[in-house]
């Protein structure tokens, strides 16, 4: 019975102890969950965009054009290769 009541008040404060740590961590992994989802959600409103997609592809499409270089040909082919590859994975992403 002694020994008990003496583990229950020497006990006592670690077992707070520990239980203030399993609050906070659970209250970390949380706001980094938050954040993690945040971030995802603002580079998909980012990158998604309609207008976005069409400038990227029109600036490439342009520097494509206006190249000066004599591999000129072979800089067209690689860009719209580029162009394909990341349409055709976009959907097999969705």
């Amino acid at each position: 019975m002694v020994d008990a009541l003496l583990n229950k008040f020497l006990l006592k404060n670690n077992m707070t102890d520990i239980a203030q740590k399993e609050r906070d961590f659970y209250a970390q992994r949380h706001h980094a969950h938050l954040a993690e989802k945040t971030a995802k959600q603002q580079c998909r409103y980012l990158v998604g965009k309609p207008e976005i997609l069409l400038g990227i592809v029109g600036l490439g499409a342009y520097k494509g054009m206006s190249d000066a270089k004599p591999k000129v040909k072979s800089n067209r082919k690689t860009a719209l290769i580029t162009i394909g590859r990341t349409a055709l994975l976009s959907l097999f992403k969705l």
